[in-house]
C-alpha cells in the first residue's frame, strides 16, 4: 500500500543538506542573496501544488508578477517584503505568510533565511 503522507525535512531530503538551486525566473537578486537552496518535498501528480523548503543567505530579491500563490513559515531568520504600491511588512522565525500570485515588490533578507513553502501553480 502507498504511503499517504510525508515528511517535510528542513535539513534537506534525507537530513543530507539542501541542494543549490537558482532563482526563480520571477525573481532577481539586486544586492547578495547569491546562494538559494532548497528541495521539494511534496509534488502533487499534477504539478500544481508542491511542498518544501528553501533557504538564501543575506540580500534583496526584486520579484516581479510572482506565478505562485505561495504559503511561508519562517524557521529561521526574518524577512521585510515590500510591494509595489509601498506597504511593508516584517516577519521573522515563528510566523506565516502568504505571497499571492502577481505580487511585485522586493523581499529583504537582512540574514539567512530559512522556511517552509507550498506553492500553487494555476
Amino acid at each position: 500500500m502507498k504511503r499517504l503522507f510525508s515528511r517535510i525535512d528542513r535539513r534537506g531530503p534525507q537530513g543530507n543538506g539542501l541542494p543549490p538551486i537558482q532563482h526563480d525566473t520571477s525573481d532577481r537578486p539586486v544586492l547578495g542573496a547569491k546562494h538559494p537552496q532548497a528541495y521539494t518535498a511534496y509534488s502533487d501528480p499534477s504539478g500544481v501544488f508542491t511542498v518544501g523548503v528553501w533557504a538564501c543567505d543575506a540580500g534583496t530579491l526584486e520579484i516581479s508578477d510572482l506565478g505562485v500563490d505561495e504559503a511561508c513559515y519562517l524557521i529561521e531568520g526574518e524577512v521585510v517584503i515590500s510591494d509595489a504600491a509601498g506597504n511593508s511588512e516584517r516577519y521573522t522565525a515563528g510566523e506565516a505568510f502568504v505571497l499571492h500570485r502577481g505580487f511585485s515588490g522586493t523581499w529583504h533578507m537582512p540574514g539567512p533565511i530559512l522556511k517552509y513553502n507550498a506553492m500553487f501553480r494555476r
